[in-house]
């Protein structure tokens, strides 16, 4: 069974084999050529709930940027600080779609602290998947779903992450901001008539009807919130006092 997400130019693949084996793979290239393929294989121990890998060994290849030059590759046993994997999941289910969710933190991939439920959240938020995945290890073999997402499945200390239902919030102020470095860089901050006791929190992101514009929170205090809208040519009249924004619509 293969599970596995793509990005641009990475991602990762976990195979467990019939015979308790697993080979994980990342892989990261950059746009002129050069990346880097590192595999981890192992032992595996899995039920419907959860996923333990005990990796014993890697296999690292670093690509040239030049085209015909072979990738130099390094066999080392597994323990390498640098290259360790996560080896600890929980299975989630959904339709036929199988999930596979740590609760270590990424924090090489973003400036947020983020891990697999939370980059969840946000796309299930936002009623992105599951026709869209993140970055967290999926076996998806349907593309639609005829029933609600079962929030049971998921620890109850990261359960607050997801909504139950849409939020809707209004705009209650406009600011303009101009960068003291360039005066022609022009953002707008937005500030929102709801916060930390409606469920608000930073990354949760909001929308108009037509889905022209779009915020996503950077700060949130009890009762109000506040994103950014960098767009050029926004003017406050195309978003007045009082429009409504939702994390979803129906």
């Amino acid at each position: 069974m293969r599970y596995s997400y793509d990005g641009f130019n990475s991602g990762n693949k976990l195979d467990l084999l019939s015979d308790g084996r697993f080979i994980n793979e990342n892989y990261l290239f950059s746009c002129m050529g050069g990346g880097e393929v590192k595999k981890v294989f192992g032992t595996y121990i899995k039920d419907n709930l959860k996923l333990t890998l005990n990796p014993e060994s890697i296999e690292f290849m670093v690509y040239s940027e030049y085209s015909g030059l072979k990738p130099k590759t390094t066999k080392i046993k597994y323990g390498i600080d640098s290259l360790k994997i996560k080896t600890e999941f929980h299975v989630v289910k959904w339709e036929n779609n199988e999930y596979l969710f740590s609760d270590s933190y990424d924090l090489d991939w973003s400036t947020d602290k983020e891990n697999d439920y939370i980059r969840f959240a946000y796309n299930l938020n936002k009623g992105l998947e599951p026709k869209i995945n993140g970055m967290y290890l999926v076996n998806k073999t349907k593309d639609s779903i005829t029933s609600e997402f079962d929030l049971k499945q998921i620890p109850e200390r990261w359960q607050s992450y997801f909504l139950k239902e849409p939020i809707s919030v209004r705009v209650k102020s406009i600011k303009k901001i101009i960068d003291p470095n360039d005066e022609e860089n022009i953002f707008w901050k937005i500030e929102l008539d709801k916060g930390e006791i409606d469920r608000i929190y930073n990354r949760l992101t909001f929308e108009t009807y037509d889905g022209v514009f779009l915020i996503e929170i950077d700060s949130v205090l009890s009762n109000k919130s506040f994103g950014m809208i960098y767009s050029y040519d926004f003017k406050p009249e195309k978003m007045p006092i009082g429009t409504e924004l939702r994390t979803k619509w129906y």
